[in-house]
């Protein structure tokens, strides 16, 4: 497949980039070649400062149904191709992280093991009322190992180990419930719900927005004496650059901010 068809790109009000997953007939997987075109797609955008959102969704039934389980099994005699397959996934989520826009996935079906990694590793989730959320490795002696480093940082302990250990699947609400999803909307309207929030997103300040997003990620991992030292030196930067600035002024003299375009 080339680019084109396993990957949708377009720019919806000069600042909002949505990605589509383009491969319904097989459920949307994650192979190789849509890691790398996911992965060179973020690369460009983490260097556009004209786009100030990234909304991800999918064709089809499925929203991802993970890895493409004949390309893993192709390459299961060569734990280097293995290694690197996994590798390049990780990879490719992580980069969700250190983008300085915001990510919306936007789900509607299935989301399963690297799919439901997708998810997780996105900053917002919406999904439609008939989305479900899994991590079936288990079912084919395949643990979702992977998949739960991304998830389990979303949702509790037993929540994930109930995830991984039965491999059932999760309703919308109840994947709602346990914070693997921010919000739960009706099929037809999911959308609209998403580029309200996509839109609301990117009507704030850009500076503010990258700035607090990379120090968001980066405090969760220190002890919180480290976090408030760190957040503290973001604050003092944050306050002294132009937007901050005319955010203030605009609150004090009761008018609409007028934010810079980087």
């Amino acid at each position: 497949m080339t680019e084109k068809a396993i990957l949708l790109s377009k720019i919806e009000k000069k600042s909002i980039c949505v990605l589509t997953l383009n491969n319904p007939v097989n459920r949307n997987p994650l192979s190789i070649e849509l890691i790398d075109n996911l992965q060179k797609k973020f690369n460009e955008i983490k260097k556009d400062n004209t786009i100030k959102v990234v909304v991800l969704k999918s064709t089809g039934p499925s929203f991802s149904s993970g890895h493409d389980l004949k390309e893993v099994s192709k390459y299961s005699k060569s734990s280097k191709k293995l290694n690197l397959l996994f590798n390049k996934c990780s990879k490719m989520m992580l980069s969700i992280r250190s983008l300085p826009q915001p990510v919306i996935a936007s789900i509607d079906g299935l989301a399963a093991a690297a799919g439901c990694q997708l998810v997780a590793s996105c900053d917002l989730a919406i999904a439609s009322s008939s989305s479900y959320f899994q991590t079936p490795g288990v079912n084919i002696g395949l643990f979702c190992s992977t998949p739960m480093v991304a998830i389990s940082r979303k949702v509790l302990p037993k929540d994930m180990m109930s995830m991984l250990l039965t491999g059932e699947m999760l309703k919308a609400n109840d994947a709602k419930k346990i914070s693997l999803i921010n919000l739960v909307v009706k099929k037809n309207s999911l959308k609209k719900e998403t580029m309200e929030i996509a839109y609301k997103i990117s009507n704030k300040s850009f500076q503010s927005i990258k700035i607090g997003k990379i120090a968001f990620y980066k405090q969760l991992d220190m002890p919180i004496e480290k976090a408030y030292e760190y957040t503290s030196k973001i604050m003092t930067k944050n306050m002294q650059n132009k937007d901050a600035k005319e955010g203030i002024t605009a609150f004090i003299e009761k008018r609409n901010p007028i934010w810079s375009k980087k």
